[in-house]
């Protein structure tokens, strides 16, 4: 690898920190990979500061930019500093075990240093960027879905289109699903990312692909199919007391439950409800029957059917759910997400514990949760998606946490999210929170305010152990690359032969037709 040209050497080295001389005339990048050559071994680290100098004092500068005075030979000198993040000793590689020493050279990554870094994996969603330059394929593995992940940046870093090539990876690959929440109706026609290019216009949607959209009255929860247990989910702030009571309702009334205790509440308010469990206390039915009574009827009809039932049973298929819940309430959206969240982990859950053999024939399921710190938030009751989080791991159930917000996300949840792509944020405190709260990314604030649109920085732990500068694949370059679908069907029959064919056919039909003309004769 030596034979290419250094472009600094090592000035000083403490710790993880190597500080070198840039060559005159080179220009590097903040968060750029270099190599360090030293004796029988490459170090490789990040570049997270630069400064310029000269070896004339102050006093000296200010002199001289004046015009006042004109100094002798002095040199000027632009210094790097960079954190190590690998090493590599006769093809291994691994974390530092020591460090750089003074003089050694610095290079910047080629084809054959990439190679040695090992990043490529099942999903690509990027290339390593170096410089103005990107090299090969940068993906995480489908065993990191279940280890959970975070994508974290302001509006218009190009976090949607993340998420288009991410979910488009999990489409083509047969051993991945996704369930897709999509909050502002931006997935299924790519609206926003620069190209009206969606998941509606992958080559497999039709077949690997379901659409549900309130707009098309396809998010129904029919009230029959709602049982006591799922109000926790619909209603977080409800007491114990109200559960009782709607328990001991759908012991007498069955899955009409609500329908019929609505009814009675209607004609007689409390005392009707009260006769039907024989139940007395006036605030707990009140309280209750409050919460069914507000129960939106375009949401929630007095049916048998439930989209969510039709969603657990295309993911187990390995279909992906692209769920439109643009144009709800907030409130109607985390119903919705919330419910089917629960159904559709709680499924893997099952078939865990009842039927292993069937759960390993269940594909690996990634949750894409948009908005985010709305459901994973400290000072908010807890959701099924911090239950996900933490728990569901060994299920093969993971989540994806999309949002602009990253310091709103419970520390607990956000120490599990073990991939993490991190996007443009100018906020110093969703900053710092990632900084913090990231392994490998204590010295990178400045980098994370400069990123430009659709650059982004990658974590994948146990993969890549270290934060990979980039260059996310533009959805619409995606689907040129990928081109149209093969279904490995037989090569169609000349026109010509198919029509004299249908010619035999239809002389054949008139003949018949004509012998039973003749004898009706």
């Amino acid at each position: 690898m030596t034979e290419f040209e250094p472009v600094g050497f090592v000035r000083e080295v403490k710790g993880d920190t190597v500080s070198f001389f840039l060559n005159q005339g080179i220009t590097l990048s903040f968060g750029q990979i270099v190599r360090i050559d030293s004796d029988n071994r490459s170090f490789y680290a990040r570049v997270v500061d630069a400064g310029s100098s000269s070896t004339l004092k102050t006093n000296e500068q200010l002199r001289e930019a004046e015009g006042k005075e004109s100094f002798g030979p002095y040199s000027s000198f632009r210094h790097v500093d960079a954190i190590l993040l690998l090493e590599s000793n006769a093809g291994n590689i691994r974390s530092p075990t020591f460090n750089p020493n003074y003089m050694d050279h610095v290079y910047t990554t080629n084809e054959e240093d990439y190679s040695i870094l090992r990043l490529s994996g099942d999903l690509e969603i990027g290339l390593l960027r170096s410089g103005e330059n990107v090299l090969g394929e940068v993906g995480i593995s489908v065993k990191a879905i279940p280890k959970m992940m975070g994508m974290f940046g302001m509006t218009g870093s190009g976090k949607t289109n993340t998420e288009l090539v991410l979910n488009a990876r999990i489409i083509d690959n047969p051993e991945t699903v996704g369930l897709i929440f999509d909050f502002a109706g931006q997935l299924l026609s790519g609206k926003d990312i620069g190209s009206e290019s969606g998941l509606g216009d992958h080559p497999l949607f039709h077949s690997k692909v379901r659409y549900y959209s309130a707009r098309g009255g396809k998010l129904c929860i029919g009230l029959r199919t709602l049982t006591p247990g799922r109000l926790w989910t619909i209603f977080p702030e409800i007491g114990r007391p109200q559960i009782r009571v709607a328990r001991r309702l759908y012991e007498q009334l069955g899955k009409c439950w609500i329908e019929e205790s609505r009814e009675a509440y209607i004609l007689e308010g409390y005392l009707g409800v009260g006769k039907i469990i024989n139940y007395k206390s006036p605030n707990v039915i009140n309280a209750l029957m409050s919460r069914l009574s507000d129960l939106p009827s375009h949401l929630f009809p007095p049916s048998n059917y439930n989209f969510i039932d039709d969603v657990v049973q295309n993911i187990s298929k390995g279909i992906t759910c692209l769920i439109d819940i643009s144009g709800l309430t907030s409130e109607e959206q985390q119903n919705v997400t919330c419910l089917t969240a629960t159904n559709v982990a709680q499924h893997y859950k099952r078939l865990w514990e009842n039927n292993f053999e069937a759960w390993k024939k269940l594909p690996t399921l990634l949750i894409t949760l948009e908005e985010a710190h709305a459901f994973l938030d400290p000072e908010i009751r807890k959701t099924i998606f911090s239950d996900i989080a933490l728990t569901y791991r060994k299920y093969r159930v993971g989540l994806n946490a999309v949002t602009p917000r990253p310091s709103k996300i419970n520390r607990d949840v956000f120490a599990e999210l073990w991939t993490k792509v991190i996007m443009k944020t100018e906020l110093k405190r969703d900053r710092d929170y990632l900084t913090q709260n990231t392994p490998y990314m204590e010295y990178s604030d400045t980098e994370i305010k400069m990123l430009d649109i659709g650059e982004a920085l990658l974590i994948s732990e146990p993969q890549i152990r270290f934060a990979v500068p980039i260059k996310v694949i533009h959805y619409p370059d995606y689907l040129k690359q990928r081109g149209k679908a093969e279904y490995d069907l037989p090569p169609s029959k000349p026109l010509s032969e198919m029509d004299e064919k249908l010619k035999r056919i239809k002389s054949a039909g008139e003949f018949l037709a004509a012998e039973e003309r003749s004898r009706k004769r």
